[in-house]
């Protein structure tokens, strides 16, 4: 498997941290607002835990909806895309999205690549590795997004310019 680096992705002048979901941290999401609801429930009563757990849901999903407009606040910079130009070019490549659950990144490479399929025909799959730790320990997968496109992996947030132009360049 060859690692494509991301050149001249563009992130914002407050930007720390690489535009990507280690998957520990959304394990740890999995794990933990259940574990806090109980802790919750246990010490306070359980309404506070069932409290605790659904605040905590709602909260992650409106996470994941608005992050493209919190993102610079949060540490991760600008996740604006970067238009492919107009790509008419056609595709004959296999493209798999490895995404995660609570991750804000994935959707929005998915909405990339959906688009970029309907402009250039090329076969998208998707695959949620989010309780899939055979698949990630298989793959050696950290973080998410993961595309992996002709046996080439680009992992994290990429514009549809950077997907247009690895999906036209010619496999190693």
């Amino acid at each position: 498997m060859v690692t494509v680096p991301l050149v001249g992705l563009r992130l914002g002048r407050t930007a720390a941290t690489k535009q990507r979901c280690y998957l520990w941290s959304v394990w740890l999401s999995w794990l933990g607002l259940p574990a806090l609801a109980v802790i919750f429930g246990l010490s306070v009563g359980w309404p506070a835990g069932v409290f605790v757990l659904l605040v905590g849901a709602i909260a992650q999903v409106a996470y994941v909806r608005w992050f493209p407009h919190v993102s610079r606040w949060v540490g991760y910079g600008v996740v604006a895309d970067e238009p492919a130009g107009g790509m008419s070019q056609r595709s004959s490549s296999h493209v798999t999205l490895y995404t995660a659950n609570l991750c804000p990144f994935c959707p929005l490479v998915r909405e990339r690549l959906q688009v970029l399929q309907r402009e250039m025909g090329f076969e998208l799959h998707e695959i949620d590795v989010t309780f899939r730790p055979g698949l990630v320990l298989s793959k050696g997968f950290r973080a998410v997004p993961v595309i992996e496109i002709d046996g080439r992996q680009v992992v994290g947030n990429a514009t549809s310019a950077q997907l247009a132009s690895l999906l036209t360049a010619r496999p190693v």
